[in-house]
């Protein structure tokens, strides 16, 4: 009889020292936070370079093409290709020159810069424009314009992806270019 006494207040004592030592944790209020979005503010684009909103108007009507390109002094070259990485149907560059030449119409590299006025190139390749400037306040003032179009974060990541529901508009802020799908 003493042992099952022993071992019951043993056992008690146990549970009185687990129950101390446990302590009751409230559930955390949950906190609820409202989503933020970038305020859209209307933003001047730049005289030297075309717009996100004349590229739209490109992409949709592609007879204005010549007349838009034409308006800001780009010139044209056809069926651009820089080896093994890309090929464009048309670039139009402004400020650029053409990179080095390797055979027929396979180039080195991209356009490179000039030193003079905002350097720009915009190119077509596969149902999108491509639309690529060589300075950080020449590419934050396009991608201002792809905000104040309409255009929300979609997936961002090394190429943000902003959506209106029907196009889509990748600003690659590595390469400095906003291409139009």
């Amino acid at each position: 009889m003493k042992k099952k006494v022993w071992l019951a207040s043993i056992v008690l004592m146990l549970t009185l020292v687990l129950n101390s030592c446990v302590t009751q944790q409230k559930a955390a209020e949950s906190v609820v936070t409202a989503v933020v979005k970038d305020s859209v503010v209307a933003v001047e684009p730049l005289k030297d370079v075309i717009s996100i909103v004349e590229a739209l108007d490109m992409y949709q009507y592609p007879n204005k093409v010549d007349m838009v390109t034409k308006k800001y002094g780009y010139k044209l070259k056809t069926n651009y290709e820089v080896y093994r990485l890309d090929k464009f149907s048309k670039m139009y560059y402004k400020n650029c020159v053409l990179a080095k030449i390797l055979t027929g119409d396979m180039y080195e590299d991209y356009p490179k810069p000039m030193r003079k006025g905002i350097s720009s190139y915009v190119a077509f390749k596969d149902g999108a424009i491509i639309i690529a400037v060589f300075n950080q306040p020449a590419y934050d003032n396009l991608v201002a314009q792809v905000k104040a179009a309409g255009f929300t974060l979609d997936m961002p990541g090394s190429e943000d992806i902003y959506t209106n529901g029907s196009r889509t508009i990748a600003c690659y802020k590595d390469g400095k270019s906003v291409r139009i799908q």
